[in-house]
């Protein structure tokens, strides 16, 4: 024990009721909260404030007509908007971007691709299910 902690007070007696012992009644169940309504557990990540604030539906104007969609979708859009009316930041931008999104969509395994010979002989190789 370091010099700066108190020592805990000793109960003297054996009280059913005072410092430190409440009535038996008014003490919480185990597994029970003391306070079920309070505040909710955790706080969201700067992370899923933003994707949550990105997936909100805006309201645009299209022409003539009035379009709903995502903020991120909204985002996109007016960014290839400035990117052809000239911005070279924009296009810059998107060009990068599109690149990244290509290379990343060619990088994904094609899951309908033909099974190759050691697959084949991989799955030969397993126990049917009829355990015959």
């Amino acid at each position: 024990m370091s010099s700066s902690e108190k020592p805990k007070k000793v109960l003297l007696g054996d009280y059913p009721v005072g410092y430190a012992q409440p009535p038996k009644e008014q003490t919480w169940t185990p597994g029970k909260s003391g306070n079920p309504s309070g505040r909710p557990r955790g706080r969201p990540s700067l992370d899923e404030l933003f994707i949550e604030e990105a997936a909100r539906v805006v309201k645009l104007k299209s022409g003539d007509k009035v379009v709903h969609m995502d903020r991120d979708r909204a985002l996109v859009r007016k960014l290839l908007e400035m990117a052809l009316q000239g911005n070279m930041r924009a296009a810059q931008l998107v060009t990068d971007r599109l690149r990244q999104a290509q290379a990343a969509l060619a990088a994904k395994p094609n899951t309908e691709a033909p099974l190759t010979e050691d697959e084949i002989a991989l799955f030969k190789m397993l126990p049917t299910a009829t355990g015959g």
